[in-house]
Protein backbone atom coordinates (compact mmCIF):
# COMPACT_ATOMS: atom_id res chain seq x y z
CA UNK A 1 0.00 0.00 0.00
CA UNK A 2 1.48 3.28 -0.69
CA UNK A 3 0.84 6.95 -0.56
CA UNK A 4 0.42 7.19 -4.90
CA UNK A 5 -2.25 4.09 -4.86
CA UNK A 6 -4.09 5.89 -2.32
CA UNK A 7 -4.47 8.80 -4.64
CA UNK A 8 -3.97 7.21 -8.05
CA UNK A 9 -7.09 8.13 -9.25
CA UNK A 10 -10.69 10.41 -8.67
CA UNK A 11 -13.71 8.42 -6.45
CA UNK A 12 -15.48 8.48 -9.74
CA UNK A 13 -13.03 6.44 -12.03
CA UNK A 14 -13.05 3.61 -9.53
CA UNK A 15 -14.66 0.59 -11.71
CA UNK A 16 -15.26 -2.64 -9.73
CA UNK A 17 -17.49 -1.72 -7.16
CA UNK A 18 -17.79 -4.34 -3.91
CA UNK A 19 -13.87 -4.17 -4.71
CA UNK A 20 -11.25 -3.74 -1.87
CA UNK A 21 -10.06 -0.50 -4.07
CA UNK A 22 -13.13 0.71 -4.21
CA UNK A 23 -13.75 0.75 0.12
CA UNK A 24 -10.15 2.45 0.02
CA UNK A 25 -11.03 5.25 -2.10
CA UNK A 26 -14.55 5.90 -0.25
CA UNK A 27 -12.40 5.54 3.05
CA UNK A 28 -10.10 8.27 1.40
CA UNK A 29 -13.14 10.67 0.74
CA UNK A 30 -14.98 10.37 3.70
CA UNK A 31 -11.66 11.59 5.51
CA UNK A 32 -11.26 14.21 3.33
CA UNK A 33 -8.00 16.59 3.41
CA UNK A 34 -5.85 18.49 6.08
CA UNK A 35 -2.75 21.04 5.58
CA UNK A 36 0.06 19.73 7.94
CA UNK A 37 1.99 21.54 9.79
CA UNK A 38 5.73 21.60 9.96
CA UNK A 39 6.90 20.28 13.20
CA UNK A 40 9.80 22.51 13.00
CA UNK A 41 8.72 25.69 11.13
CA UNK A 42 4.78 25.31 12.18
CA UNK A 43 3.90 26.50 8.84
CA UNK A 44 1.03 24.76 7.35
CA UNK A 45 1.89 22.54 4.15
CA UNK A 46 -0.34 21.84 1.46
CA UNK A 47 -3.67 20.39 1.29
CA UNK A 48 -3.37 16.19 1.34
CA UNK A 49 -5.42 12.86 2.09
CA UNK A 50 -5.84 12.34 5.81
CA UNK A 51 -5.72 8.59 3.92
CA UNK A 52 -2.38 9.23 2.26
CA UNK A 53 -0.47 10.80 5.38
CA UNK A 54 -1.58 7.79 7.23
CA UNK A 55 -0.12 5.62 4.48
CA UNK A 56 3.06 7.67 5.58
CA UNK A 57 3.19 7.18 9.15
CA UNK A 58 1.61 3.94 10.36
CA UNK A 59 3.54 0.48 9.49
CA UNK A 60 1.85 -1.55 6.95
CA UNK A 61 -0.33 -4.33 9.81
CA UNK A 62 -1.52 -1.20 11.42
CA UNK A 63 -2.83 1.10 8.41
CA UNK A 64 -4.81 -2.18 7.34
CA UNK A 65 -6.13 -1.83 10.98
CA UNK A 66 -6.72 1.60 11.49
CA UNK A 67 -8.18 1.28 8.07
CA UNK A 68 -10.86 -1.47 8.90
CA UNK A 69 -11.38 0.54 12.17
CA UNK A 70 -12.03 4.15 10.99
CA UNK A 71 -14.26 2.66 8.32
CA UNK A 72 -15.75 0.53 10.78
CA UNK A 73 -19.38 1.54 12.88
CA UNK A 74 -17.15 0.95 15.93
CA UNK A 75 -16.76 5.35 14.96
CA UNK A 76 -19.98 6.40 13.17
CA UNK A 77 -19.54 10.19 12.87
CA UNK A 78 -17.40 11.38 10.02
CA UNK A 79 -15.80 14.51 12.56
CA UNK A 80 -14.59 11.19 14.53
CA UNK A 81 -13.23 9.03 12.04
CA UNK A 82 -10.95 12.36 10.95
CA UNK A 83 -10.15 13.26 14.68
CA UNK A 84 -8.78 9.96 15.03
CA UNK A 85 -7.00 10.11 11.57
CA UNK A 86 -5.26 13.66 12.60
CA UNK A 87 -4.66 11.91 16.59
CA UNK A 88 -2.76 9.45 14.96
CA UNK A 89 -0.19 11.58 13.17
CA UNK A 90 0.49 13.19 16.32
CA UNK A 91 0.93 9.68 18.22
CA UNK A 92 3.25 8.40 15.55
CA UNK A 93 5.38 11.99 15.92
CA UNK A 94 5.66 11.38 19.53
CA UNK A 95 6.24 6.88 18.83
CA UNK A 96 9.30 8.79 16.32
CA UNK A 97 10.76 11.40 18.85
CA UNK A 98 10.02 9.21 22.07
CA UNK A 99 10.60 5.78 20.96
CA UNK A 100 12.79 5.98 18.07
CA UNK A 101 10.42 4.54 15.74
CA UNK A 102 10.60 5.01 12.09
CA UNK A 103 6.37 4.13 11.79
CA UNK A 104 3.45 3.40 14.52
CA UNK A 105 2.52 0.12 15.42
CA UNK A 106 -0.13 -0.78 17.90
CA UNK A 107 1.93 -1.44 20.72
CA UNK A 108 4.58 1.45 19.83
CA UNK A 109 3.36 4.15 22.53
CA UNK A 110 4.52 2.35 25.92
CA UNK A 111 2.91 3.65 29.76
CA UNK A 112 6.69 5.33 30.10
CA UNK A 113 5.67 7.40 27.11
CA UNK A 114 2.37 7.96 27.68
CA UNK A 115 3.73 9.30 31.32
CA UNK A 116 6.01 11.64 29.84
CA UNK A 117 3.80 13.29 27.06
CA UNK A 118 1.50 13.76 29.29
CA UNK A 119 4.02 15.74 31.52
CA UNK A 120 5.08 17.62 28.60
CA UNK A 121 1.62 18.67 27.63
CA UNK A 122 0.67 19.86 31.27
CA UNK A 123 3.94 22.11 31.45
CA UNK A 124 2.85 23.38 27.89
CA UNK A 125 -0.79 24.70 29.24
CA UNK A 126 -2.55 22.30 27.26
CA UNK A 127 -6.36 21.84 28.22
CA UNK A 128 -7.43 18.94 30.03
CA UNK A 129 -9.63 18.09 27.60
CA UNK A 130 -7.39 18.31 24.85
CA UNK A 131 -5.10 16.11 26.61
CA UNK A 132 -7.85 13.33 27.50
CA UNK A 133 -9.12 13.19 23.49
CA UNK A 134 -5.81 12.22 22.31
CA UNK A 135 -5.42 9.52 24.82
CA UNK A 136 -8.46 8.50 24.02
CA UNK A 137 -7.93 7.05 20.67
CA UNK A 138 -4.98 5.08 21.69
CA UNK A 139 -7.75 2.92 24.27
CA UNK A 140 -10.33 3.37 21.67
CA UNK A 141 -7.41 1.55 19.18
CA UNK A 142 -6.37 -1.18 20.98
CA UNK A 143 -9.61 -2.07 21.94
CA UNK A 144 -10.96 -2.62 18.26
CA UNK A 145 -7.00 -4.49 17.71
CA UNK A 146 -7.88 -7.06 20.80
CA UNK A 147 -11.36 -7.64 19.27
CA UNK A 148 -10.08 -7.64 15.42
CA UNK A 149 -6.77 -9.97 15.83
CA UNK A 150 -8.66 -11.82 18.71
CA UNK A 151 -5.42 -11.19 20.92
CA UNK A 152 -6.27 -10.57 24.68
CA UNK A 153 -1.98 -9.35 25.16
CA UNK A 154 -3.20 -5.72 23.26
CA UNK A 155 -4.09 -3.38 26.04
CA UNK A 156 -3.61 0.38 26.27
CA UNK A 157 -1.05 2.37 26.94
CA UNK A 158 -3.26 4.22 29.07
CA UNK A 159 -4.40 4.12 32.51
CA UNK A 160 -6.55 6.21 34.53
CA UNK A 161 -3.65 7.73 36.44
CA UNK A 162 -2.81 9.31 33.00
CA UNK A 163 -5.65 11.01 32.51
CA UNK A 164 -6.03 14.88 33.71
CA UNK A 165 -8.67 15.34 36.01
CA UNK A 166 -11.83 17.41 33.70
CA UNK A 167 -14.40 19.68 35.48
CA UNK A 168 -17.58 19.26 33.72
CA UNK A 169 -18.98 22.51 35.24
CA UNK A 170 -15.37 24.33 33.98
CA UNK A 171 -17.21 27.50 32.61
CA UNK A 172 -13.79 29.01 31.38
CA UNK A 173 -13.93 26.99 28.65
CA UNK A 174 -17.46 26.67 27.66
CA UNK A 175 -18.56 27.68 24.37
CA UNK A 176 -19.68 31.44 24.32
CA UNK A 177 -23.46 31.71 23.63
CA UNK A 178 -24.84 34.61 21.01
CA UNK A 179 -27.33 36.77 22.62
CA UNK A 180 -30.41 37.46 19.77
CA UNK A 181 -29.04 40.98 19.22
CA UNK A 182 -25.51 39.73 18.36
CA UNK A 183 -27.10 36.96 16.39
CA UNK A 184 -28.88 39.36 14.28
CA UNK A 185 -25.84 41.89 14.00
CA UNK A 186 -23.89 38.61 12.35
CA UNK A 187 -26.67 37.82 9.72
CA UNK A 188 -26.94 41.47 9.24
CA UNK A 189 -23.41 41.79 8.48
CA UNK A 190 -23.42 39.26 5.41
CA UNK A 191 -23.63 40.36 1.84
CA UNK A 192 -25.49 38.32 -0.24
CA UNK A 193 -28.09 35.80 0.69
CA UNK A 194 -25.79 32.69 0.16
CA UNK A 195 -23.22 34.27 3.23
CA UNK A 196 -26.70 34.77 5.11
CA UNK A 197 -27.51 31.58 4.64
CA UNK A 198 -24.87 29.99 6.64
CA UNK A 199 -25.31 31.32 10.09
CA UNK A 200 -29.16 31.24 9.72
CA UNK A 201 -29.27 27.62 8.69
CA UNK A 202 -26.69 25.99 11.25
CA UNK A 203 -28.69 28.36 14.19
CA UNK A 204 -32.28 27.23 12.89
CA UNK A 205 -31.57 23.72 12.88
CA UNK A 206 -29.14 23.75 15.60
CA UNK A 207 -26.63 21.94 13.29
CA UNK A 208 -23.19 20.36 13.36
CA UNK A 209 -21.21 21.75 10.76
CA UNK A 210 -20.23 19.38 8.97
CA UNK A 211 -24.22 18.14 8.72
CA UNK A 212 -24.86 21.54 7.22
CA UNK A 213 -21.95 21.14 4.49
CA UNK A 214 -23.16 17.85 3.27
CA UNK A 215 -27.06 18.96 2.96
CA UNK A 216 -28.03 19.24 -1.30
CA UNK A 217 -30.42 20.39 -2.55
CA UNK A 218 -31.99 17.19 -3.82
CA UNK A 219 -32.72 16.55 0.05
CA UNK A 220 -34.99 19.49 0.05
CA UNK A 221 -38.63 17.98 -0.33
CA UNK A 222 -42.00 19.15 0.08
CA UNK A 223 -44.26 16.89 2.15
CA UNK A 224 -48.03 18.02 2.38
CA UNK A 225 -47.04 21.22 1.14
CA UNK A 226 -44.33 22.11 3.86
CA UNK A 227 -40.83 22.47 2.89
CA UNK A 228 -38.40 19.56 4.30
CA UNK A 229 -34.84 19.55 4.59
CA UNK A 230 -33.37 15.46 5.02
CA UNK A 231 -30.39 16.05 6.96
CA UNK A 232 -27.62 13.44 7.80
CA UNK A 233 -26.72 13.69 11.52
CA UNK A 234 -24.25 12.52 13.41
CA UNK A 235 -23.81 8.94 12.89
CA UNK A 236 -25.49 8.78 10.04
CA UNK A 237 -28.74 9.27 11.72
CA UNK A 238 -31.51 10.67 8.94
CA UNK A 239 -33.86 13.62 10.44
CA UNK A 240 -36.11 15.27 8.53
CA UNK A 241 -36.53 19.10 9.38
CA UNK A 242 -39.66 21.37 8.52
CA UNK A 243 -38.62 24.11 7.74
CA UNK A 244 -40.02 27.58 8.54
CA UNK A 245 -41.41 29.70 5.51
CA UNK A 246 -38.83 32.53 5.97
CA UNK A 247 -35.86 30.20 5.55
CA UNK A 248 -37.27 28.72 2.37
CA UNK A 249 -37.65 32.29 1.12
CA UNK A 250 -33.51 32.88 2.27
CA UNK A 251 -32.87 29.57 0.26
CA UNK A 252 -34.69 30.19 -2.63
CA UNK A 253 -32.76 33.87 -2.83
CA UNK A 254 -29.29 32.02 -1.98
CA UNK A 255 -29.71 29.09 -4.56
CA UNK A 256 -30.98 31.53 -7.17
CA UNK A 257 -32.57 28.78 -9.54
CA UNK A 258 -30.38 25.90 -8.99
CA UNK A 259 -31.72 22.33 -8.85
CA UNK A 260 -29.01 20.62 -7.81
CA UNK A 261 -25.84 20.70 -5.62
CA UNK A 262 -24.77 21.79 -2.27
CA UNK A 263 -27.12 23.67 -0.30
CA UNK A 264 -24.43 26.07 0.96
CA UNK A 265 -22.32 27.49 -1.17
CA UNK A 266 -19.53 30.59 -1.45
CA UNK A 267 -20.32 33.45 -3.61
CA UNK A 268 -18.54 31.94 -6.24
CA UNK A 269 -20.77 28.81 -6.23
CA UNK A 270 -18.19 26.39 -4.57
CA UNK A 271 -19.76 24.00 -2.14
CA UNK A 272 -18.32 25.27 1.29
CA UNK A 273 -17.11 22.85 3.34
CA UNK A 274 -16.21 23.07 7.91
CA UNK A 275 -13.19 25.22 6.42
CA UNK A 276 -15.22 27.68 4.44
CA UNK A 277 -17.83 27.93 7.18
CA UNK A 278 -15.45 28.93 9.91
CA UNK A 279 -13.67 31.65 7.47
CA UNK A 280 -17.13 33.48 6.80
CA UNK A 281 -18.27 33.02 10.06
CA UNK A 282 -15.00 34.85 12.00
CA UNK A 283 -15.08 37.11 8.79
CA UNK A 284 -19.07 38.22 10.05
CA UNK A 285 -18.49 38.05 13.63
CA UNK A 286 -15.50 40.58 13.29
CA UNK A 287 -17.65 42.78 11.17
CA UNK A 288 -20.99 42.53 13.42
CA UNK A 289 -18.04 42.99 16.33
CA UNK A 290 -19.20 40.21 18.62
CA UNK A 291 -17.45 38.09 20.57
CA UNK A 292 -14.00 40.70 20.63
CA UNK A 293 -11.66 38.22 21.77
CA UNK A 294 -12.70 34.77 20.17
CA UNK A 295 -13.36 33.82 16.40
CA UNK A 296 -17.23 33.24 15.66
CA UNK A 297 -17.56 29.16 15.16
CA UNK A 298 -20.30 26.96 14.08
CA UNK A 299 -20.83 25.58 17.21
CA UNK A 300 -21.00 28.75 19.37
CA UNK A 301 -24.36 29.07 16.66
CA UNK A 302 -25.86 25.77 18.16
CA UNK A 303 -24.78 26.33 21.61
CA UNK A 304 -26.63 29.61 21.13
CA UNK A 305 -29.92 28.07 19.81
CA UNK A 306 -30.22 25.25 22.22
CA UNK A 307 -29.72 27.85 24.55
CA UNK A 308 -32.16 30.09 23.93
CA UNK A 309 -34.60 26.99 23.74
CA UNK A 310 -33.81 26.80 26.98
CA UNK A 311 -34.40 30.53 27.82
CA UNK A 312 -38.12 30.03 26.38
CA UNK A 313 -38.94 27.40 28.58
CA UNK A 314 -38.48 24.34 26.11
CA UNK A 315 -38.21 20.77 27.89
CA UNK A 316 -34.69 19.65 28.26
CA UNK A 317 -36.15 16.56 26.47
CA UNK A 318 -37.71 18.26 23.87
CA UNK A 319 -33.89 20.36 23.85
CA UNK A 320 -32.30 17.07 23.45
CA UNK A 321 -34.29 15.52 21.02
CA UNK A 322 -33.86 18.60 18.56
CA UNK A 323 -29.78 18.67 19.02
CA UNK A 324 -29.80 14.88 18.52
CA UNK A 325 -27.58 14.17 21.77
CA UNK A 326 -27.22 10.48 22.77
CA UNK A 327 -26.65 11.58 26.62
CA UNK A 328 -28.87 14.17 28.29
CA UNK A 329 -26.16 14.80 30.19
CA UNK A 330 -24.39 16.64 26.84
CA UNK A 331 -27.73 18.97 26.65
CA UNK A 332 -27.38 19.94 30.59
CA UNK A 333 -24.25 21.42 29.78
CA UNK A 334 -25.78 23.95 27.59
CA UNK A 335 -28.99 24.54 30.38
CA UNK A 336 -26.62 24.39 33.83
CA UNK A 337 -24.23 27.09 32.36
CA UNK A 338 -27.21 29.33 31.61
CA UNK A 339 -28.85 28.46 35.18
CA UNK A 340 -25.61 28.79 37.03
CA UNK A 341 -24.82 32.08 35.63
CA UNK A 342 -28.18 33.64 36.44
CA UNK A 343 -27.91 31.83 40.09
CA UNK A 344 -24.51 33.18 40.72
CA UNK A 345 -25.80 36.82 39.50
CA UNK A 346 -28.34 36.50 42.03
CA UNK A 347 -26.33 35.40 44.69
CA UNK A 348 -23.81 38.28 44.36
CA UNK A 349 -26.43 40.79 44.23
CA UNK A 350 -27.77 39.56 47.33
CA UNK A 351 -24.12 40.41 49.04
CA UNK A 352 -24.86 44.26 48.11
CA UNK A 353 -26.95 44.68 51.00
CA UNK A 354 -23.80 44.05 53.34
CA UNK A 355 -21.51 47.00 51.99
CA UNK A 356 -24.40 49.11 49.99
CA UNK A 357 -23.83 51.86 52.67
CA UNK A 358 -20.46 51.69 53.02
CA UNK A 359 -19.12 52.34 48.99
CA UNK A 360 -19.78 55.86 49.66
CA UNK A 361 -17.32 56.81 52.08
CA UNK A 362 -14.53 56.37 49.19
CA UNK A 363 -16.37 58.58 46.69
Amino acid sequence: MTGQSVRARPRGEIAAPGSAEEALFWLRDVLGTVAPRDPISRRLGPRRYRLELLVECLERDTFLLVTSWLGSEAVPAITSKQAYADDLRLWAGVARELGGHERLFVGAITPGIIETWTKTQKAQGKAPRTINRRLSVLTALSEYARWKTKDESIVSPVTKHDRPRVDPRDETTATPILEVPELQAVINAADTPQQALVPVLIYTLAGRVTECCTAQLHHLKTVNGERVLDLRRKGGKGRAFPLPARLGDLIDRATAGRETGSLLVDDQGRPMDRHAVDRLLTRLGRLAGVLPDRDLTPHMLRASKLTHMHDAGTPVEEIQEYADHAAIETTLRYIRRRDSTALKAKHAASAVAVYDHLVDRFV
